[in-house]
């Protein structure tokens, strides 16, 4: 029997592209894929790091696949990604039913590591076929949509991350490089592309290439079979946001006027302890700009509450910006007390009661929302893409919808058969907005 293998991605779509690489280059050694994990030759574990909730989730993972291997279900067991790069001794003390340990940017080595401890069952061929096809990898999840990664690490200082410790300073992918891998996703069928990075709007800079996102997205767009290209993490910066990429967002028609756009906090004192570079003005500007210079544009943003200092009137900031600004999508994160952070010897802590009541205050306002956003969409028309169907519903989403984390299109099987049989441009179709129900919408064709 060939070899084979299961393979757990945890963490952010950033973790999911280096998961993907992983799963492509074993594929391509014939080591073999199965969703069995009781029956597999080795269990693959891409971790998250970030915070602490994320490696109690990671260790959860491979006591799990541990308690596997002492059974004889698995032979053997990998840890990669965020977890291992600042933990790397301790896990493997700690965890030495561990077989291979892979660091973040050493994901590459998993066939020759593999090989190392499994013999002559991992062939030279293996090693050497898995070389071809730099650009190759495998998409999970949705047929239609994959992430492109455009760069590496980030070079911020904000007070509350631990990115820059775990992956190290910003560095770009070569524009070359990107749209290749571009084109070869446009080849598997891939027709949207989600821009990933840890701060997509810096692109280029550490490459000394002027207007770098602006002249990466001009390719990206002349890629003949790609039809939408999403923006994600873009960091709020007036001069980050120059008048071209307005313009390109604004005028083409492939690039989706949704920016994601993760402002954190509206507090002055807060901004400035968090090291964000930006006060509440700048951020209200720049949201206004854009609002302006890209009509109908989506605005989504992700907050962190409950960090060290936070005060009642600085929640009450947070809470009425919220309710001004009227994001189309938005996410809240509890603050999460890193050790590698810089935020971890500040004083001032907030308890996790209060944490938990702001969060869930946050959450709960953004939903009264929703309805009013959402009610400017119906009876309206909109190309959607098309993710996933049953024996009863279709699931879709339009430019101001992303997976996963935004709300989705709901139809009926029926009417989706009878009327994508003509569409030219597979995978997409219009529908008619009819009614909306907490964040997703209901659609006819």
């Amino acid at each position: 029997m060939p070899f084979s293998f299961n393979l757990i991605s945890l963490g952010c779509p950033k973790n999911q592209v280096d998961s993907e690489a992983m799963f492509t280059r074993l594929e391509k050694s014939d080591i073999k894929f199965t969703s069995d994990i009781d029956n597999c030759d080795i269990c693959v574990i891409n971790t998250c790091g970030f915070i602490e909730a994320a490696r109690k989730e990671s260790i959860g993972v491979i006591m799990e696949a541990v308690g596997k291997k002492q059974a004889g279900k698995i032979r053997y067991i990998a840890v990669a990604g965020c977890m291992v790069n600042n933990n790397l001794n301790a896990l493997k003390e700690e965890l030495p039913e561990v077989d291979i340990f892979l660091p973040t940017f050493d994901e590459e080595k998993i066939v020759e590591e593999l090989a190392a401890i499994a013999g002559k069952e991992i062939t030279r061929k293996n090693l050497n076929r898995q070389t071809s096809g730099k650009y190759e990898r495998e998409h999970f999840n949705l047929k239609r949509t994959a992430y492109l990664k455009i760069s590496e690490g980030c070079g911020r200082a904000c007070s509350f991350c631990t990115i820059p410790s775990i992956r190290g300073d910003y560095k770009s992918k070569p524009i070359e490089e990107i749209k290749n891998e571009a084109l070869y996703l446009a080849s598997a069928g891939v027709k949207e592309l989600i821009i990933i990075s840890q701060d997509t709007s810096y692109y280029g800079i550490d490459l000394n290439i002027k207007n770098g996102l602006y002249r990466l997205l001009r390719e990206l767009a002349a890629i003949k079979e790609i039809k939408w290209i999403r923006l994600m993490y873009l960091y709020p910066m007036k001069t980050l946001f120059t008048d071209e990429l307005i313009s390109l967002i604004k005028n083409e028609e492939k690039i989706l006027k949704y920016i994601d756009m993760p402002v954190q906090h509206i507090s002055d004192r807060i901004l400035k302890l968090m090291k964000r570079g930006q006060t509440k003005k700048d951020i209200i500007n720049l949201i206004e700009k854009l609002k302006k210079e890209i009509p109908g544009s989506a605005l989504r943003t992700s907050l962190i509450t409950g960090f060290p200092g936070e005060t009642d009137e600085d929640f009450k900031e947070l809470l009425t910006f919220v309710e001004d600004a009227e994001f189309d999508n938005l996410g809240v994160f509890k603050y999460s007390d890193e050790r590698a952070a810089a935020s971890y010897k500040y004083g001032s802590k907030v308890n996790a009661k209060t944490k938990s009541e702001r969060y869930k205050i946050l959450m709960e306002t953004q939903k009264t929302i929703m309805p009013r956003i959402l009610s400017r969409h119906i009876g309206r028309t909109y190309e959607a893409i098309i993710d996933e169907t049953n024996n009863k519903t279709a699931k879709l989403r339009t430019y101001f919808q992303a997976p996963d984390i935004d709300g989705c299109v709901y139809m009926y099987e029926t009417d989706l058969k009878n009327n994508f049989r003509n569409k030219s441009d597979e995978g997409f179709m219009s529908v008619k907005i009819l009614k909306a129900k907490d964040y997703d919408l209901l659609a006819a064709p």
